[in-house]
């Protein structure tokens, strides 16, 4: 019988401080210094240098040479290569991404809920500028995004009532925040089958966003193009939903979904 003793206890917070470490990491926080960290997770910097150290030994950080702080190492970079190889939706919908931004010449993006939020597995740039504030692995609140509400809109009633009960932050003065609201929009998207977000996340942006099915029927991602709102009108809308339904039918069919 294995016993959890005070020393075990130990080694599990040391491990999930190290992993929470490694989450600080962003695209736009490439470099990671332990005073700043030990301050964020309010440890102390002896711990938290220890953990980085630890780290790097591992190769899971490297010092930075350019500066007094760390890098990520060459040990995440490995395991990012296994995780595109064998993720199946990463795996298997990377080819529609692809189409869709050849198609509409916009941002594409995969996502799929994590709890009752929603993260960025895979995206394609569009050839044009954008200021798009989303990253591989980044997590957006569900109702702030056509990509969020949409995959929330096919959850089950708990689910849904779950993340209605929470905090639903205000990013603009278009972002819907009142529960009854958020839950009258979410069934409008299920019943329309996809959701069009403006300016609710970003002023200037837009997302529309269909759902992708598996072979049980479940709707387990998103695909959708984010832009500029000056560069989309309602005809081009009506394009890109075209575009969009034929590439998540597409996509669903890749996960073995059968109209």
């Amino acid at each position: 019988m294995y016993l959890v003793t005070e020393s075990n206890n130990d080694q599990l917070k040391s491990v999930s401080n190290a992993l929470r470490i490694l989450e600080y990491f962003s695209n736009t926080r490439t470099v990671i210094y332990v005073s700043e960290i030990a301050k964020e997770m309010n440890l102390s910097k002896s711990t938290v240098s220890r953990l980085v150290r630890t780290l790097e030994k591992e190769k899971f950080l490297e010092k930075d040479i350019y500066s007094q702080g760390y890098i990520l190492g060459k040990k995440i970079l490995a395991i990012a290569g296994v995780l595109s190889n064998t993720n199946e939706i990463y795996r298997e919908l990377s080819p529609v991404l692809s189409d869709i931004v050849q198609a509409t010449k916009e941002s594409a993006q995969i996502a799929a809920l994590d709890g009752t939020d929603v993260y960025y597995i895979s995206k394609i740039s569009g050839p044009y500028y954008a200021d798009i504030n989303t990253q591989i692995g980044l997590k957006h609140p569900f109702h702030a995004t056509g990509t969020g509400k949409v995959l929330m809109a096919y959850q089950d009633e708990a689910t849904i009532d779950a993340a209605l009960s929470q905090d639903l932050e205000a990013f603009t003065e278009h972002t819907l925040t009142n529960p009854i609201r958020v839950r009258k929009e979410l069934s409008k998207v299920k019943e329309q089958g996809y959701s069009l977000s403006i300016e609710e996340m970003t002023y200037g942006n837009y997302s529309l966003a269909f759902p992708v099915r598996n072979y049980e029927n479940k709707v387990v991602c998103s695909l959708s193009i984010v832009g500029p709102l000056s560069r989309v009108n309602n005809q081009k809308l009506k394009e890109y939903m075209h575009i969009l339904r034929d590439a998540t039918m597409d996509a669903s069919e890749r996960l073995g979904y059968e109209p």
